[in-house]
């Protein structure tokens, strides 16, 4: 099983590399974690693009992945499994920590969010993105390694419970042009509506893409420790 999930949803072939992730950590760097330098953890980092990027805006870049696709790459990536070993860091390590559209795969989340905060320094920042349940619960479960879905008011909990501050959840959509206003976000419910056959393994072109993610509605969370 060793890196199929990777290798089936993520291949280069069926996900090629595009400028999507740039501009995604470009923004999460400059709107979220307002620094493009300190030690960063990419959580379950998968095939490592992001660790690329970030290492480029300027980032002392980490990673930790189930999966040796990243670090086959020769990525700084700790082979893991989160839910149940502890993470091979220090306390109070890092500066940032991302967990892009991996959450809902975890089920021991107590563990990993133990692990989340020991690790993260004093004043550091976690985000995690995942999907809406109340908008997704429909197609959830059609990707089956997902295990523990999320709402706004169970991630809000999480954060509670873990004694992180200055936290807040907010609809986020993997659409640039939304980032810009929020009034922007008001033109997914045109496209949401359109109809769209997709699986995790479909191969999907811009305007089917467009579709997807406004359909798609993801949770980003945001916390301080």
């Amino acid at each position: 099983m060793k890196n199929r999930y990777t290798t089936v949803h993520y291949n280069e072939e069926l996900r090629p590399y595009t400028v999507y992730p740039e501009r995604l950590c470009n923004h999460l760097a400059d709107h979220y974690f307002k620094r493009r330098s300190g030690k960063l953890l990419d959580l379950c980092c998968g095939r490592g693009e992001h660790m690329e990027i970030f290492r480029k805006i300027g980032y002392d870049v980490y990673g930790i992945d189930m999966d040796t696709v990243a670090k086959d790459k020769g990525l700084n990536v700790a082979v893991v499994n989160i839910e149940h070993e502890p993470f091979p860091f220090e306390d109070n390590f890092f500066d940032v920590i991302m967990m892009k559209s991996a959450i809902e795969h975890i089920r021991n989340i107590d563990h990993v969010m133990s692990e989340v905060y020991r690790v993260l320094k004093p004043g550091g920042s976690f985000l995690a993105t995942t999907c809406d349940w109340k908008k997704n619960y429909k197609v959830f479960y059609d990707d089956y390694t997902h295990k523990t879905p999320f709402t706004k008011a169970s991630m809000e909990d999480m954060f509670k419970m873990f004694d992180f501050r200055n936290f807040f959840v907010e609809h986020f959509y993997h659409l640039p042009f939304t980032w810009k206003n929020p009034f922007f976000k008001s033109l997914t419910r045109f496209f949401a509506l359109m109809p769209l056959k997709y699986t995790q393994t479909t191969e999907l072109t811009e305007f089917k893409k467009l579709i997807r993610f406004s359909k798609e509605v993801q949770l980003l969370g945001y916390a301080e420790k």
